[in-house]
């Protein structure tokens, strides 16, 4: 559906960062003017489950653009910092999880639901997320292919950070889960 390298069990780095967004507005015209590339519209829902370490969701989610859909399993691990900060994080299928958490406990422990404006720029994904019950946020995520250096993707994503901060409201630490 995106276009992305990625397959099922395969760990990839990022560096994220995400706000309130005040101006959703504001921030598709710098979209826009920054020539970012409008990828998809996602309506998404993020069951988490507890695991041991970091953070598991199965994500659903359905493009309005494409119209094509998917569910999938993600799990992530980041610091709860507001600046930008290194996350890793690796999409798994059904078999997967059962593999690796073969003891889980599947019990949704919170559900997520949000509509996720997802725009590119070279590899610094710009999600404009409306979340049900918590309100609008911004996000970006630098991803680092095994070549890519992680301090290149920091400084874009930090240089994106001041072309949007009129659209920004208050650093986020945690994931929408936590709030």
């Amino acid at each position: 559906m995106r276009n992305e390298p990625f397959t099922a069990g395969m760990r990839v780095k990022n560096i994220e960062f995400k706000s309130e967004l005040r101006d959703i507005e504001l921030a598709r015209a710098t979209c826009a003017i920054l020539r970012a590339r409008r990828v998809a519209v996602l309506i998404q829902t993020d069951e988490y489950v507890s695991v041991p370490d970091g953070r598991l969701k199965r994500r659903t989610e359905r493009d309005e653009l494409s119209g094509l859909s998917r569910a999938e399993w993600i799990w992530y691990d980041r610091a709860d910092r507001s600046n930008a900060r290194a996350s890793r994080w690796t999409r798994l299928d059904d078999a997967q999880v059962s593999v690796r958490w073969s003891d889980l406990d599947r019990t949704v422990t919170r559900i997520i639901m949000k509509r996720r404006e997802l725009w590119q720029i070279e590899n610094i994904r710009i999600h404009l997320d409306t979340v049900v019950g918590l309100g609008n946020y911004f996000e970006l995520e630098g991803i680092c292919g095994i070549s890519d250096d992680p301090a290149e993707a920091k400084l874009k994503v930090e240089t994106l950070i001041e072309k949007f901060r009129p659209t920004l409201g208050e650093p986020v630490s945690g994931s929408y889960a936590d709030l």
